[in-house]
């Protein structure tokens, strides 16, 4: 809180002080009456300043005024009113509030200072979807469309997973070498749109695409055997892209491995077991399910 003895400044100081301020400035008696102000504000009335002097608020805007009564009962509380932004005069202003109180700790007058923060507003907008674009553009695998592995990283920091599944395409270098990478790109991208369809439809957890080939689900609300089904139907969903590219049976196909988090195991720690049970479906023969349980692989079937 301020004490002022107007009294002893006249309103000729506070005139040279409003007058040099580089934003629009008003002094206001508790009665809304205008006591001093600078040419910027007077500007948002297309006023001449002195023009404007002596008049009661309520007789210059009734907007204005009706709002400077709510802000009288903050001030004469006692209170701060903390600067937010108002639309005026077809602008973004920041408006800013110091209230003065006479030695009886009654309020003796108001300054006003509007700041013109429209482009301001605008740049920060601007930034904001900016930003979104970038965090999309982030979140997103470019060519599949599914989640990628900036976000998987984000995600697997919540450790929220029950679950957790490594997908990996069974040799994807042998699709690059034999039909060219123009190819195996579209195979990319046609598995992408079965997974998304299918996880819409059923109402699946994430898939993200952690690298070229390479594919993770982390399941939050599934169990062990839950997450298997899941995962099954994933292989054989991309053995049906064999026919849709009028390719030899089970030339695209996938391997994957599940594992669940125990007390005892981090979603880290998981993921490790089931890379391993990823691998032993690669040995296996390739395109099959392996979960890790209790120490040991084994095949869903």
């Amino acid at each position: 809180m301020l004490v002022a003895d107007f009294q002893q400044y006249p309103l000729a100081k506070w005139q040279d002080l409003i007058q040099i301020l580089p934003i629009a400035a008003v002094l206001l008696a508790p009665d809304a009456k205008i006591l001093l102000a600078n040419q910027a504000y007077a500007d948002f009335f297309t006023k001449d300043a002195d023009a404007i002097v002596g008049m009661h608020l309520k007789d210059l805007d009734i907007d204005c005024y009706h709002s400077f009564c709510n802000d009288l009962r903050i001030l004469n509380a006692g209170q701060k009113i903390l600067p937010f932004e108002h639309k005026f005069a077809g602008r973004e202003h920041r408006l800013n509030f110091q209230a003065y109180y006479n030695t009886d700790q009654q309020l003796h007058a108001v300054l006003l200072c509007a700041v013109d923060v429209s482009d301001l507003t605008a740049r920060q907008h601007l930034l904001a979807q900016y930003n979104q674009h970038l965090q999309q553009k982030l979140d997103f695998d470019e060519l599949t469309g599914l989640a990628s592995r900036h976000a998987f990283q984000r995600k697997l920091k919540q450790q929220n997973a029950l679950v957790v599944a490594l997908l990996d395409l069974d040799d994807f270098k042998m699709l690059n070498d034999d039909y060219g990478h123009v190819f195996a790109d579209r195979v990319l991208v046609e598995f992408g749109k079965h997974l998304k369809h299918l996880s819409a439809q059923y109402h699946w957890p994430t898939i993200y695409r952690v690298g070229g080939e390479e594919f993770v689900m982390l399941f939050e609300q599934h169990t062990l055997s839950g997450a298997c089904a899941i995962v099954n139907q994933v292989r054989q969903a991309v053995l049906a892209l064999n026919g849709a590219f009028a390719v030899p049976e089970a030339t695209i196909s996938v391997s994957c491995g599940v594992a669940a988090v125990r007390h005892s195991l981090t979603v880290v720690q998981a993921l490790d077991h089931a890379d391993r049970a990823m691998y032993q479906a690669k040995a296996q023969g390739k395109n099959a399910v392996y979960y890790y349980q209790r120490q040991q692989f084994y095949p869903y079937v």
